[in-house]
């Protein structure tokens, strides 16, 4: 979460808006969540990004967890 979206967020609540702030807070945690892993070697899902000691755990994790997204 960077530095600018705490702030606005906080600016926000400030001012009353809890809207924007939950908008803002939710946008900076979807933006970490989309960054990919540093120096991280394990096989990680593409979907939600949680990283696997093996290959074919990823395999099974996509089968089992994201069934409509591995077939799209």
């Amino acid at each position: 979460m960077s530095r600018l979206a705490l702030i606005a967020a906080l600016e926000a609540l400030e001012a009353g808006d809890t809207r924007l702030a939950v908008d803002v807070l939710l946008g900076a945690v979807e933006e970490i969540d989309n960054r990919p892993a540093r120096n991280s070697k394990r096989p990680a899902c593409p979907s939600c990004r949680l990283a696997f000691e093996w290959p074919g755990q990823v395999e099974d994790h996509l089968r089992l967890v994201h069934p409509r997204e591995e077939a799209a």
